[in-house]
Parts: structure tokens; C-alpha cells; sequence
């Protein structure tokens, strides 16, 4: 079997519009597609997220899907700063903070929606001697 990169694709009702939300918490440009409704942002793995306006006659859910997307940050003593940080930044760009920042033991998290109601989440790991805890990945 060939090697295959691992992409995410986003059904928006205004991809170019939602591809910069997502390209400005990657700390990117989001770049033209296939054609005027779709965009996608490039990963530093070579993975990509695309976005894209399904066709018109395609029914589809538009709002909490199960898959998630997940931005996660280098680890940190302090990660519960970050995730404040982040979450102040996402919500000047238009998302919404859903809850709380929740901090365990593997660090601190947040999930969010983006402007189109999609939950993704952003997470920080505690920075830690190798011997004290399990990688979360």
C-alpha cells in the first residue's frame, strides 16, 4: 500500500471564512483549493485540513460533529496560562469557549467552538520528567 498522508476535512457553510479562523490558531495562511468553496491549511507533518461547502443535494449535519479536532501546545509547567492565553485569542477571532478550562493530571484543556459552532479543543500538556508520567500520544 502506498503512503498516505492523514487529512481532516470541515464541511462549512463559508470555508474560505472558516479556514482563516483555523489558519490563524495554526499560526498560518489558509490557501485556495480546488475551486472557490474549498481552502485547506497545511500541517506541519504534511497532513492538511481541508474545508469545504458540500454540494448542495449532499444532506449533512452542520453543528456538533463526534470528531474533533485537537490543537495541542508543547508542555508547559504552567499550562493552565496558556490555555487562558489561547482561549482569550480564539475568542477576539470569533469562537466560543464551552465550559471552563479544565486542569488534571496530564495538564490543562478547553474545549471551544469555532465561528460555525464546531467543537474543537485546546490542550496543554504539564511539562514533565519522563519517568513521572505516561505520554499522553
Amino acid at each position: 500500500m502506498p503512503l498516505m498522508n492523514i487529512n481532516f476535512v470541515i464541511a462549512s457553510e463559508d470555508p474560505k471564512e472558516l479556514s482563516a479562523f483555523y489558519a490563524k490558531i495554526n499560526s498560518d495562511k489558509a490557501k485556495k483549493g480546488f475551486n472557490s468553496t474549498h481552502y485547506f491549511i497545511s500541517l506541519s507533518n504534511r497532513s492538511k485540513i481541508h474545508f469545504y461547502r458540500p454540494n448542495e443535494k449532499h444532506e449533512w449535519q452542520r453543528k456538533g460533529n463526534s470528531t474533533s479536532l485537537c490543537f495541542q501546545g508543547e508542555p508547559s509547567e504552567y499550562p493552565e496560562t496558556i490555555i487562558a492565553r489561547w482561549t482569550s485569542e480564539i475568542l477576539k477571532m470569533g469562537g466560543s469557549a464551552m465550559g471552563i478550562p479544565k486542569l488534571a493530571n496530564f495538564g490543562s484543556e478547553q474545549w471551544m467552538l469555532d465561528p460555525e459552532g464546531n467543537q474543537f479543543l485546546i490542550l496543554v500538556p504539564y511539562l514533565s520528567k519522563a519517568s513521572d508520567k505516561e505520554p499522553l500520544i
